[in-house]
């Protein structure tokens, strides 16, 4: 079974307890997003167990529970690889997994700590590695900034509803993209968000796309359920598939019609 291993690098005896139980709180907030699209969106993560503890620069090793997909802790290193290249949302990251990634950026500004390094150790010893650097950091937080907006619709198994303060957002997995996309909805859509929660739905508004185009949010105005199978788009085909919404214009049309352009 693939194990991660978590390693805070420092100086000896000066790393704070605080800051080992943050780094572990956010690289377990990672891992159950990750383990969560990886079901499909399923909202029963597995458990994770310590394993190793060692001294030193802190280390320890999370093992999983035998009901957590086995390319859990792979796509956790994966995704960690995607962003420290490029402001994109990695496949199996959601908007919770890349907050705590941002986390885990306040850590490395913590007292004696010098990096902090993430692995995946395979039964054979195989490892693949990350390390969360500044630019991991910052191309996380340029993930879900959006840059467009456009009318369109966004296709998925609608779950995870937050109502906590005020808000009222709702995720979209989609299993094309193999990552969630964040919603939020008007009060008037709540009974029916609750109607179709794990249900395929699409769910047409305002889409907004981050900087290497992918979807970063959408502003719901209405839902449909998606009954028969292969009519589900995918994430990528998004913005302008929706005639009946836009009366036949394109996207940009439907802009420029609705500013009076």
């Amino acid at each position: 079974m693939t194990e991660v291993r978590l390693q805070i690098q420092g100086q000896h005896g000066a790393i704070a307890a605080d800051t080992l139980i943050s780094v572990l709180q956010h690289t377990l907030g990672v891992l159950r997003e990750v383990d969560r699209t990886s079901r499909g969106g399923e909202a029963r993560p597995g458990q994770w167990r310590v394993g190793k503890v060692w001294n030193g620069s802190i280390g320890l090793t999370l093992v999983p529970s035998v009901d957590i997909p086995a390319e859990v802790p792979e796509r956790l290193v994966a995704g960690l690889t995607v962003l420290e290249k490029r402001p994109e949302l990695p496949p199996w990251f959601s908007e919770s997994a890349i907050v705590n990634v941002q986390k885990m950026g306040k850590v490395l500004r913590h007292p004696g700590v010098s990096g902090i390094d993430l692995s995946a150790v395979a039964p054979d010893g195989e490892e693949y590695a990350a390390r969360v650097t500044p630019e991991i950091i910052e191309h996380a937080a340029e993930a879900f900034q959006g840059t467009d907006e456009a009318s369109g619709s966004v296709a998925g198994v609608l779950d995870v509803v937050n109502l906590r303060r005020g808000q009222r957002t709702v995720s979209l997995y989609d299993a094309d993209e193999r990552h969630a996309v964040r919603c939020t909805f008007p009060v008037d859509l709540l009974e029916m968000v609750r109607e179709y929660l794990g249900s395929r739905v699409r769910a047409t508004g305002t889409v907004t796309r981050n900087r290497v185009g992918q979807v970063a949010s959408v502003k719901v105005e209405s839902l449909d359920r998606i009954e028969e199978e292969g009519l589900v788009p995918s994430v990528a085909e998004l913005t302008g598939i929706a005639p009946w919404y836009t009366g036949e214009r394109t996207a940009v049309e439907h802009q420029q019609w609705t500013r009076g352009a």
